[in-house]
């Protein structure tokens, strides 16, 4: 009969701090959190250290996963709503924590801002990114942009995704948002249409739109929007635009508005050049004529290889081309 030899623990706090510190460096984020519910002397060895810088992100959709960390755009790890609640009972003194998660395991505002505040604690470090349920209660919308508001920093990526998606409810949030966005993504996936979407009126750098299907357009963006937009890159994938709406968007960044822009892309149906450059002064590129424009996303630089295409001129001599 074998004997299965008795294993001794491994008393890592005995440890000189360089080997320590090369452990707790191999930890996951989930690791470094039971660590640091083990003892203060392990929260005050945490706080002496520099961990891995990652980028910390708050999920409120509905996929079970709150918290998440990435790096360079990659996932790298997340927190479930279910492992945060195993461990309530290591929050020192946060009375009521149990109460605040509801007998289907929804998200509660008041739970998450307590789980919020000791990760960003723990890791030294401020929201990056925020991913939001499309089809939350204009309730909880109101309240997130209320909670962003205060927090009085720049959120590198809002993601808002799903297939279910209500106007009034997007609505709701961006109605009480106040804080800057480098770059807002919608990925509505719904199969209908829907009702105006008011999301241009924060200091944004960039907003991406992608749709499903060319079946189901983006018709939710006006050019009105476009024209008041601080943003220096739109992408937008299939949408409504025809030749007079791209004309007045031309047109009004030629006087002067949208003065940030550097970037306009749009997926639409063949346009009629000469409905699109209805009283405008251009000139026309032979296709032999190749330039090369680079323009920095979040994560990356993009360049975009333009042959031939029309010049146009801003009011302030800049010159930019139009190419479908």
């Amino acid at each position: 009969m074998d004997i299965v030899p008795a294993i001794k623990p491994f008393h890592i706090l005995k440890l000189p701090f360089i080997p320590l510190n090369n452990i707790i460096l191999n930890f996951n984020p989930l690791e470094i959190l039971d660590f640091s519910f083990a003892s203060k002397k392990c929260r005050f060895i945490l706080k002496s250290m520099k961990l891995v810088d990652f980028d910390i992100g708050l999920s409120l959709r509905p996929d079970g996963y709150l918290i998440k960390f990435a790096k360079r755009g990659v996932l790298h790890y997340r927190f479930s709503i279910d492992s945060l609640r195993k461990r309530n009972k290591y929050m020192h003194g946060e009375v009521g924590l149990d109460d605040w998660l509801n007998e289907r395991y929804e998200i509660c505002l008041e739970w998450t801002k307590v789980w919020m505040d000791y990760i960003w604690y723990l890791f030294r470090t401020k929201l990056n990114f925020l991913h939001l349920n499309p089809n939350g209660s204009m309730r909880e919308m109101s309240t997130v942009a209320e909670w962003m508001n205060t927090l009085r920093s720049e959120i590198q990526l809002c993601v808002i995704s799903g297939d279910h998606a209500i106007s009034s409810k997007i609505n709701a949030f961006f109605e009480k948002a106040d804080f800057p966005i480098r770059m807002l993504v919608f990925k509505l996936m719904q199969g209908y249409k829907l009702e105006t979407i008011n999301c241009f009126g924060l200091n944004m750098e960039e907003v991406v739109i992608i749709t499903k299907t060319s079946k189901n357009p983006v018709n939710w963006i006006s050019v009105d929007q476009i024209l008041t937009s601080n943003c220096v890159r739109i992408i937008i994938e299939a949408c409504t635009f025809n030749e007079t709406d791209l004309n007045r968007i031309i047109k009004g960044w030629i006087n002067g508005k949208s003065s940030r822009m550097e970037f306009f892309r749009a997926a639409v149906r063949p346009l009629h050049f000469e409905l699109l450059l209805d009283g405008i002064e251009f000139e026309k590129k032979d296709q032999t004529f190749i330039r090369s424009f680079k323009t920095s996303t979040l994560t990356k630089q993009v360049e975009y290889r333009i042959e031939g295409g029309y010049d146009i001129r801003r009011n302030d001599g800049t010159v930019a081309t139009i190419q479908q």
